[in-house]
């Protein structure tokens, strides 16, 4: 088994100033890196670090704006669209320094008092920018929809691995990719070997974090040696991204690198 991981450096080694993180997870046995808050660090100082390290940068996210505290964010917020698209501009930018594999849209919240049905209309008029954009720039970089959980963000516009795979394969099918969370799909009940099963044919990225609450591999109630096991036999050969929040030094937290390598 060779199985390969890349880390969030956003939410891990997180102990250290960013431009030592890549060192860090390149030196724990990472083969790639995640970037959820690009606003965290210089980008091109991220891009030093990165090459000096010698490590890929596998995804980077487009600005979330409020999400994260509590906010409806941006992709599918009507009256939003601006915003979303300066900062999908900027991921596009940042995309092209660090190299990054994929750019993951970015969730967003149903604002209270407006239709769902107004917001996906404008998610899907962003993710039409989005494609435009990005194509019209020649970017080597693959646009993800991640899907979150009912229970962590019940009013999340796209909240079941399901929605998001139909909204996918509705329109934006071998243009959009999935990015499958293990941790969203367990989190809404699913079983995620099955999930993955269903929707392998979209499914781009695989990451991952023990439930409840976002949490180390064997810290939760997760069997990720099956669950890896599953997953794989069903064609996934990409690096499977570490995406926990570590209660202590990451360098404590990576026992399940050994067990699951």
């Amino acid at each position: 088994m060779n199985r390969r991981f890349s880390t969030s450096v956003s939410l891990m080694f997180r102990e250290f100033a960013m431009p030592e993180r890549f060192a860090q997870a390149k030196a724990a046995g990472f083969e790639g890196v995640e970037i959820q808050f690009l606003a965290e660090g210089d980008r091109a100082e991220m891009a030093t670090a990165a090459a000096a390290a010698g490590i890929g940068v596998t995804l980077i996210n487009v600005d979330m704006g409020d999400y994260m505290a509590g906010g409806t964010g941006l992709s599918g917020v009507p009256g939003r669209e601006a915003m979303f698209r300066n900062e999908f501009a900027s991921a596009l930018d940042a995309a092209e320094v660090l190299g990054a594999r994929f750019v993951h849209l970015g969730p967003s919240r149903v604002p209270t008092g407006v239709d769902r049905i107004a917001c996906l209309d404008t998610y899907r008029r962003n993710i039409d920018h989005a494609v435009a954009a990005a194509a019209q720039r020649s970017s080597t970089a693959r646009l993800l929809v991640e899907p979150m959980n009912r229970v962590d963000a019940p009013d999340a516009l796209i909240n079941d691995i399901d929605d998001g795979a139909a909204l996918i394969r509705a329109a934006y099918e071998g243009v959009i990719g999935l990015q499958f969370d293990i941790y969203h799909v367990a989190m809404n009940g699913h079983d995620p070997v099955e999930a993955y099963a269903h929707h392998r044919d979209i499914a781009a990225h695989v990451q991952f974090s023990d439930i409840p609450g976002r949490q180390p591999p064997g810290d939760g109630t997760l069997d990720f040696a099956g669950i890896f096991a599953g997953i794989e036999s069903h064609g996934y050969d990409g690096l499977f991204g570490a995406e926990y929040m570590p209660r202590q030094p990451t360098l404590e937290t990576l026992g399940w690198m050994q067990r699951l390598a």
